[in-house]
């Protein structure tokens, strides 16, 4: 994935189609951004070509794929799961009425920097064992506290939410940390991004964790709509 970036520069000149240059400039933009450890101010455009250009279809097709390899470039050259903007994290500050937030298994801590660019006071917090073994473990876009999950939202308790980006698919994490914040006695707000009944969580966390809908988090989501294949959405955790 190193010469990613080459490979679709080199094909959108090979093909000069407006809408795949339009979005290798967007792609282009992203990278630009995230290189000065930010984020940026709004979701990426929806990739993807649709187009009836059948002597070039071969090419179109490799262009697609490297469009959708997008989000593993993403994770494997920045450590990047999930990719913030400002502006969501802003309709959340707004929407939540949040003046603080902890951010736990946060990896890099994207999301919080995005939050703390929207005027969040935010606590990153990671027990950073898969740092160890990543390339990009060392690439935090905040600092990080070495804390477990459970840990941390019991030292930020008193936060106004507590953020939690595309938890391990493996083990208990997940599950353990909204036990943990049943029994706070004051609850934060409890949002996890990722994809439903995808690798965001163990199995467990669908099957037993109850989710609800209100115009807040519609308004969160429609900010954050998904720009490839994988639905990424925020999902908040019902406190009954």
């Amino acid at each position: 994935m190193t010469d990613f970036l080459t490979k679709l520069i080199k094909i959108d000149n090979e093909l000069n189609i407006p809408r795949l240059h339009q979005e290798v400039c967007e792609v282009k933009r992203v990278c630009s951004v995230l290189d000065k450890k930010e984020v940026p101010n709004c979701q990426i455009m929806k990739l993807g070509l649709i187009t009836e250009q059948k002597s070039a279809a071969k090419k179109i097709q490799v262009a697609n794929n490297l469009l959708n390899s997008f989000r593993q470039y993403l994770s494997l050259h920045y450590g990047l799961w999930s990719l913030p903007n400002i502006q969501t994290a802003r309709i959340i500050k707004e929407k939540y009425n949040i003046t603080s937030a902890v951010e736990v298994m946060a990896g890099n801590a994207a999301w919080s920097k995005a939050l703390s660019m929207a005027g969040v006071k935010v606590y990153a917090s990671d027990n950073l064992v898969w740092s160890k073994t990543s390339k990009t473990g060392g690439n935090l876009f905040y600092p990080v506290e070495n804390l477990d999950a459970s840990s941390a939202i019991i030292k930020y308790q008193n936060c106004d939410l507590i953020i939690c980006s595309w938890a391990p698919n493996f083990g208990h994490a997940d599950i353990d940390l909204i036990k943990v914040w049943k029994k706070l006695e004051h609850r934060p707000k409890l949002l996890f991004v990722g994809e439903e009944f995808g690798v965001t969580n163990s199995e467990e966390f669908w099957q037993t964790v109850s989710f609800i809908e209100k115009p807040e988090l519609a308004s969160v989501n429609a900010s954050f709509s998904s720009f490839d294949f994988i639905e990424e959405r925020f999902f908040e955790i019902d406190e009954d």
